[in-house]
């Protein structure tokens, strides 16, 4: 793979809007035949397995996704999204969309019933049911942020109103930025403020997988963050905000 080329999960869709798709969804056969999806069971989905042996639900989002990466010469159904979250909710699996390509997305079994719902994906409590109950992520407060992702970083989160405080910490390999919003702050603005610290992440460490950016809408996630490190960037009245002591602003 060439270092300018999109790796899986680059490109993923937001959550919420993937919820609104059709997706196409492989099954055990290889006949040519379309048959209706109402007569496939879930036991019938074409499962995979990923590099830990765990077993998911693969589906794709497009006709051309699935040629280029499903399993060759499967038939398949296609239905609603809700549809195939609220199947492989009943069975307790998780999904990945498109496994393997730019616009890989992966589905955990606790965020499944939130997007049947219809309730947004970036909720607090949707967020904390993406990781396996009573195991959060290990947060550590960073010896140094590398240039210039830090300082770009900085800037962004200046140019975004809705943002009043983040903190920017090690979790595992990665990085995550925990955002704290305007009381007021929507949705579609948390949506807004990850999209633009994702390009951030993308341009200056290669892939926005390697940022999580999560809302610290919560009090408890926030105190989490807050209790592990000093917010990497304030918004101050008047100014854009500033660095924090560790990064000597």
């Amino acid at each position: 793979m060439s270092v300018d080329e999109p790796r899986p999960g680059d490109l993923a869709p937001n959550l919420d809007e993937l919820a609104d798709s059709e997706l196409i969804v492989p099954i055990r056969s290889s006949t040519g035949d379309t048959p209706s999806p109402e007569q496939v069971d879930t036991e019938a989905f074409r499962h995979a397995t990923d590099e830990a042996g765990e077993r998911f639900i693969a589906a794709f989002s497009s006709p051309s996704t699935l040629a280029e990466y499903g399993p060759p010469g499967s038939d398949a159904i296609i239905l609603p999204a809700r549809d195939v979250f609220e199947r492989a909710d009943g069975v307790q699996q998780r999904v990945v969309v498109d496994p393997g390509a730019p616009t890989q997305v992966e589905i955990a079994v606790g965020v499944l019933p939130f997007l049947v719902a219809g309730i947004g994906s970036n909720r607090p409590d949707a967020l904390r049911a993406r990781r396996p109950l009573g195991d959060p992520p290990v947060l550590e407060a960073p010896e140094q942020v590398p240039q210039p992702f830090a300082r770009e970083l900085h800037a962004a989160l200046s140019d975004l109103p809705q943002v009043e405080r983040a903190w920017l910490l090690h979790a595992g390999t990665a990085w995550t930025a925990g955002v704290q919003l305007h009381p007021d702050a929507l949705l579609a603005d948390f949506d807004a403020v990850r999209n633009r610290l994702h390009a951030v992440a993308t341009e200056h460490l290669g892939s926005r997988r390697l940022l999580a950016v999560t809302d610290l809408r919560a009090p408890t996630l926030r105190e989490m963050y807050d209790a592990t490190a000093a917010p990497f960037y304030v918004r101050r009245e008047g100014r854009k905000g500033v660095f924090s002591r560790l990064f000597g602003g």
